[in-house]
């Protein structure tokens, strides 16, 4: 990389670091431009972004084989320690015929799990030592952080095999009382599915699998969950109902019935994030949580998943609640304007009369 690509790019990290930006955009002919909590905040007092720059950071950051990806499938996502204190999510790919690119700032360990807003309700699901744990949320949700502090609780707290299915490999694990193996799809497995078949047959304890299309992830995800040992399963589903239904759907004809059978009794909880913007900045974390009751898991069994709604609404002291009922907690208590709140409501119209009760 060039001198001045390379003064660039420390200046643009280290200003979005202050300003706790989480993701830096890089398109050929535009401003550089921040995500700062909700919104996109264009650099106006720096140079405009040129095709040289773009193509000297991809010729530095790409090894060989991200290179021919690149090429080939038009984009690459890959992680990477930049200027010797920057870990980045970096994504390059085809815009207008240029290259462009998202630059992801990746904290240098995970936060405390008590610190991230979540429900107590979710505190305790880190003591288990078998079932399925479903963290979803759209994308920029959290739900990779909220799944890296709990594998960090139990690291903390128990021995235990850890391995983490990734694409790519995000926060960095260092050994305490457990082992925490991490395997890169593409690098250190061929597919999602090939590593989860593997800590199927494997001495492990717990297994986290990222996000990801393949279509035999979920029922060997049920299938590990269902033998003692306990599993984390992040989707990208923006609901409890929709993520069981989305499990669901993974079992097809005859194999439907034997998905309800292994989702009702390996589901623990299905925890589903929204990151809000907080009122004086700043976001904040809103949260439906279905903890697996006897009631769940008969409705689950029986593939009555519609009325697992009227129990998310019904169910406060189990410590379960729907999207709304967190939305409108964060507006009593001021942490969020209802304007804004109502923005990422469910039922808007039933929400607003639910904030000002």
């Amino acid at each position: 990389m060039d001198s001045s690509a390379n003064i660039f790019v420390n200046k643009i990290l280290t200003a979005a670091a202050k300003r706790k930006a989480t993701t830096i955009h890089l398109s050929v002919n535009s401003y550089p431009a921040f995500r700062i909590d909700d919104s996109l905040v264009e650099l106006r007092d720096e140079p405009i972004i040129t095709d040289s720059l773009i193509k000297s950071l991809a010729e530095e950051w790409l090894e060989a084989e991200q290179k021919e990806k690149l090429a080939q499938d038009r984009t690459v996502v890959f992680t990477k320690e930049v200027a010797k204190k920057f870990r980045l999510k970096i994504s390059f790919f085809f815009q207008k015929g240029f290259l462009s690119a998202n630059l992801r700032l990746i904290p240098e360990r995970s936060p405390l799990l008590i610190n991230l807003g979540l429900p107590k309700s979710v505190y305790g699901l880190v003591d288990k030592t078998s079932g399925l744990i479903v963290v979803a949320g759209p994308y920029g949700s959290g739900r990779t952080t909220t799944i890296a502090s709990m594998i960090e609780e139990i690291n903390k707290s128990r021995a235990e095999n850890i391995v983490t299915i990734e694409k790519p490999i995000e926060y960095i694990f260092t050994n305490q009382q457990s082992i925490v193996e991490q395997r890169e799809v593409g690098k250190d497995t061929l597919s999602f599915t090939s590593a989860l078949r593997s800590a199927q047959q494997a001495d492990v304890d717990v297994v986290a699998v990222e996000a990801n299309q393949e279509p035999e992830v979920i029922p060997l995800i049920l299938e590990f969950a269902n033998s003692g040992r306990l599993a984390f399963l992040n989707m990208d589903t923006t609901s409890a109902v929709q993520t069981i239904e989305e499990i669901f759907a993974a079992f097809k004809g005859e194999e439907k019935q034997r998905g309800q059978l292994l989702l009702s009794e390996s589901l623990l909880a299905v925890i589903v994030q929204r990151l809000v913007p907080r009122a004086g900045g700043g976001l904040v974390l809103a949260t439906e949580v279905l903890i697996a009751t006897e009631a769940v898991r008969s409705l689950i069994s029986q593939g009555r998943i519609k009325q697992l709604d009227t129990i998310l609404q019904s169910s406060r002291a189990e410590g379960m609640s729907s999207l709304d009922q967190s939305l409108a907690e964060l507006v009593r208590s001021g942490q969020v304007l209802i304007d804004k709140a109502i923005e990422y409501a469910i039922d808007p119209e039933s929400f607003r009369a639910m904030a000002k009760a």
